[in-house]
């Protein structure tokens, strides 16, 4: 399986993946700036279920501040993309993707764009500390029990 970003795969349930990422992600400078639950959107759309699945964009003012000034054209490059989606086996895996993705591993644009280059490192590993602590918080939270 193709990863999109980087993966955590996390031994708690998904509600607790929820909060714990969305705190994670305050902690280290991200704000959450919309919440797309994908199970709901599909029930309704398509009158599809399927399993339980959160989309977070998340932005870091002072990187979205420092990018736009450099290039208004970066704006649809810079959210944060964050899946919460459940597992067969109880676990949850968390995938992101890093503010200025599609364009940090292409040598030619870092050549010609170096401060956005600057900045998509500086946010990609803002996004790494975050994805860390979160696995970390995951391997010390406390066994759930079930009724």
């Amino acid at each position: 399986m193709d990863d999109y970003g980087r993966r955590v795969i996390l031994d708690v349930p998904f509600d607790l993946a929820v909060a714990e990422t969305s705190q994670v992600l305050r902690d280290e400078g991200f704000d959450v700036v919309s919440r797309l639950d994908v199970r709901e959107y599909l029930a309704r759309a398509l009158h599809h279920e399927c399993r339980r699945y959160m989309l977070f964009e998340a932005l870091v003012p002072e990187l979205t501040l420092d990018a736009l000034q450099h290039d208004p054209g970066t704006g649809p490059l810079l959210p944060v993309t964050v899946g919460i989606f459940e597992l067969a086996d109880g676990e949850t895996a968390v995938v992101a993707s890093p503010p200025l993705a599609p364009v940090l591993s292409d040598l030619g644009w870092r050549a010609a764009a170096p401060e956005l280059a600057t900045i998509g490192d500086r946010g990609s590993d803002q996004l790494a500390q975050a994805l860390g602590r979160l696995q970390r918080m995951a391997m010390h939270s406390p066994p759930t029990v079930q009724a």
